[in-house]
């Protein structure tokens, strides 16, 4: 494998990461990454034709309920703003949160 990790796409990627890697380091980087990139190269050789893919691996279900409006448990417009501090035309009223 031809060497695709140069000191350039170091400094590029860890730009893009907004990672800090002093100039003297970025050499060993690229020659630590070497090796691991090669290993995935490899991977990729593997044949996965009869292999089903694998999406989830605990067994589990989906354990939350169906998004459905449970309209005996809604409140009124009124219920809801009965225990507000302060409200206004139907609204709650708060302190500003933005300052223009």
């Amino acid at each position: 494998m031809s060497s695709i990790i140069t000191d350039d796409v170091i400094v590029k990627v860890a730009k893009l990461a907004r990672i800090n890697i002093p100039s003297e380091k970025v050499s060993q980087f690229a020659q630590q990454l070497e090796p691991i990139l090669e290993h995935f190269e490899s991977l990729s050789k593997v044949n996965t034709d009869n292999v089903i893919p694998t999406y989830q691996t605990t067994g589990l279900k989906t354990v939350l309920r169906q998004d459905v409006v449970d309209t005996e448990r809604m409140f009124t417009q009124k219920q809801a703003l009965a225990n507000a501090p302060k409200s206004s035309n139907g609204y709650f009223v708060t302190a500003a949160t933005i300052k223009k």
